[in-house]
């Protein structure tokens, strides 16, 4: 069984449902780009997320942590983010979210 169909697709959107109010509430979306074999979840920020400057606390913040809580997730990532994994994991920590570095 790949990790692809370990992801229970209702889980998934379970944990969208916790982020997309917040996202929404602030004139942008959340989508799914991607799931690899490895239960890596690609995400693409859209509308005025795409320009928002406090994108990289959203996506470690309420987004990777709900995504990471979903069985089979092994990692969430997404492009749009511009800054260094060691950027992000000190953001994350200072957050209170799952950390990026082990």
């Amino acid at each position: 069984m790949t990790a692809r169909s370990a992801i229970s697709t209702d889980a998934l959107e379970a944990a969208f449902a916790r982020i997309r109010p917040l996202i929404l509430g602030h004139g942008g979306d959340i989508e799914i780009a991607d799931i690899s074999s490895d239960g890596v979840v690609s995400i693409k920020l859209v509308g005025a997320c795409k320009a928002c400057p406090n994108m990289a606390m959203t996506y470690v913040g309420p987004i990777r942590t709900y995504l990471m809580e979903v069985d089979g997730v092994a990692e969430v990532r997404c492009e749009q983010v511009n800054a260094s994994i060691k950027t992000l994991d000190r953001l994350a920590r200072r957050l209170g979210s799952r950390p990026l570095i082990a």
